[in-house]
């Protein structure tokens, strides 16, 4: 392996550099990454075909040397050259790969977008992840640079290049083309600002503030510093949508298991292990994105014996609904298991329903992965799928759990009719805690009078607010767009701290993303730019947040376990029958403090021998 043949080069040269000088001189730190260099001069380097195209190597291009890698005879957008190199990345470190890629031939159109992806085993199967997408120009070698954490817990990395995916590939899509020059170097990776004011304290007493995150935006050990610093909140961006939890093959096997059974579908948690051991490991709530969703649901868990075939008939509305039940206990009941220290303070139960172009306000039934914005909820079951999906969120979700109906232009008029329509039932029978407003804004819109008049509509009928995946698109990184944005950010949270301040109870505000370099929007749209520097977006806001007055701490004296400032025969009495079991508490939230003389944690018989001490004493 590279590894063992590194070290034992740099091991022979420093004996012969002892044998030659007669002292050890100092080496260079060396990793075995910073060697990857495949440029192909001398062979495949390993690198192959993922299906049944070819690679080759050949001399008809190259962007140095004489050879290149060509890739030919694809029949699948996925495939392309891949590369093994589980022996050569280490886990857990970030890196900066790169290769140049090209294409040529009169039948192709002028740009093609190419990836350059991850490949890894996560122990319960392949998980894939998107390293950089970019346009590649006929005739022009295009570098395909991006940044990486290598999973702790990957299994078999592999990488590799392939043409962006498309459904019903053309000819184009399934073009011949040539890659040379493969790079990993270790990623320099930067500080965080460690002496600016913590988020998280600066709303202190008014809400949590939170961040959302994919397991790979969270890798990074510069992400994870961000994150514990600013935030008391964690919304996970992908890797508790329906898409990543339900286990298709799990779910065949128990339906073969158990007679046919169309109605109890299996999850996996495999995609949300990380940031649920994250959690787990800092004692971070989280707030549970999302349930039921159009979007991000396999068509399969709609169709007759979870079918994958396109052509096969919709399950009935009897059989979804058992199936969507089943799919939340299993759920609730995997993280209660696995996770029981983790604290889901929230969950998004149904996210998006509303549709404002239509007559009723409700999605066009159909599969959103056929028709962009189509919903298989409302082909399959109509409209109580609302309804069922929080009957069995209250049903399954942790008893302190709040639920949540969450959605984006929710401060449009028309949008927020229906919105509340919804609400309204939801209300009615219980079954809801409150709205989440997505708050994904641009620069001029919505108007900050908009904002408030939606979340006055919504807090009107006694629910929670929470805005829920704030971030402000920008696309100019230039001085005068960071200060107009870093204004917005302004006018935003100080209307929010009035509303808050005024007695509406808005409960959470979260980010959507930790930095711009790995937002969902491209551009500029979050408080910390690509190097996890703080813009002004972020100053403008911890400028803006009043803090909340203090009350001054209570003095706690030892053995006062009744509140009322001295140590007495009261106390003892109070202490002997809370021991007993006669009371569960003491008459003040400071009681117990009072009541640990030892200062042990526990309050025992130790600490009644030593209060009975002070009391003769004070006698």
């Amino acid at each position: 392996m590279l590894k063992k043949k590194l070290l034992t080069l740099l091991t022979v040269f420093a004996l012969l550099t002892v044998g030659i000088c007669g002292s050890f001189l100092p080496l260079p730190k060396a990793s075995a990454a910073a060697l990857i260099y495949d440029d192909f001069e001398t062979g495949l380097n390993g690198w192959g075909p993922r299906g049944p195209e070819t690679v080759e190597l050949t001399t008809e291009e190259a962007y140095s040397g004489r050879y290149s890698l060509k890739v030919s005879g694809r029949t699948s957008t996925w495939n392309g050259p891949m590369v093994d190199k589980t022996d050569v990345l280490t886990l857990g470190e970030s890196y900066k790969l790169g290769v140049y890629v090209k294409f040529v031939g009169d039948s192709y159109s002028n740009e093609q977008r190419f990836s350059l992806q991850l490949q890894y085993n996560d122990g319960a199967g392949d998980v894939y992840q998107n390293i950089k997408t970019a346009t590649v120009y006929k005739g022009t070698w295009t570098l395909l640079e991006g940044q990486l954490t290598v999973p702790s817990h990957a299994k078999d990395v592999k990488i590799y290049v392939e043409t962006e995916f498309k459904n019903s590939p053309s000819p184009q899509d399934l073009m011949d083309f040539y890659i040379d020059d493969f790079t990993a170097t270790p990623a320099n990776l930067p500080e965080i600002e460690k002496d600016i004011p913590s988020l998280k304290d600066v709303f202190a007493g008014y809400f949590k503030v939170g961040g959302a995150a994919t397991v790979a935006e969270l890798a990074p050990k510069p992400a994870k510093e961000l994150f514990l610093k600013h935030y008391n909140s964690l919304t996970f961006g992908n890797e508790l949508k329906p898409e990543s939890v339900l286990d298709y093959d799990a779910t065949i096997a128990y339906m073969e298991a158990n007679g046919g059974d169309q109605v109890n579908p299996q999850i996996t948690l495999r995609a949300a292990r990380p940031l649920l051991e994250f959690a787990k490991e800092h004692n971070i709530p989280v707030r549970g994105h999302t349930l039921v969703w159009h979007s991000q649901t396999p068509d399969w868990f709609f169709r007759e014996n979870y079918s994958q075939d396109e052509n096969a008939p919709w399950a009935s509305k009897e059989v979804m609904l058992q199936r969507l039940e089943n799919y939340i206990k299993n759920l609730m009941e995997a993280l209660a298991t696995e996770y029981p220290t983790v604290k889901f303070y929230a969950w998004d139960v149904v996210n998006e329903a509303v549709d404002p172009n239509t007559s009723d306000g409700m999605r066009t039934p159909g599969s959103n992965n056929k028709n962009p914005g189509s919903s298989l909820w409302m082909q399959t079951v109509g409209r109580d799928f609302i309804v069922k999906a929080f009957e069995y969120a209250r049903k399954y979700a942790p008893a302190d759990c709040k639920l949540f109906y969450n959605d984006y232009n929710e401060y449009e008029d028309r949008k927020c009719d229906f919105i509340i329509e919804i609400l309204t039932e939801l209300k009615a029978k219980g079954l809801v805690d409150g709205m989440g407003m997505q708050s994904h804004w641009v620069m001029d819109y919505p108007s900050i009078s908009m904002f408030e008049k939606s979340i006055r509509r919504y807090a009107a009928l006694g629910l929670e607010i929470q805005l829920t995946e704030l971030d402000i698109r920008n696309p100019d990184n230039s001085q005068w767009a960071l200060e107009r944005q870093a204004n917005r950010y302004k006018e935003l949270v100080t209307k929010l701290v009035d509303l808050k301040k005024e007695g509406i109870n808005i409960t959470a505000l979260v980010f959507w993303g930790i930095t711009d370099a790995t937002s969902w929007l491209g551009g500029y749209p979050l408080l910390f730019d690509a190097e996890y520097k703080a813009k002004p977006a972020f100053y403008a806001i911890v400028n803006s947040v009043p803090p909340l007055p203090t009350e001054p701490p209570v003095q706690v004296i030892p053995g006062d376990v009744n509140g009322d400032g001295r140590v007495n025969s009261s106390d003892l009495t109070l202490m002997k029958r809370y021991l007993l079991k006669s009371i569960s508490d003491f008459p003040t939230p400071e009681g117990k403090i009072a009541a640990d003389l030892n200062e042990d944690g526990k309050v025992n018989s130790t600490d009644l021998l030593a209060l009975k001490k002070l009391v003769l004493r004070e006698l």
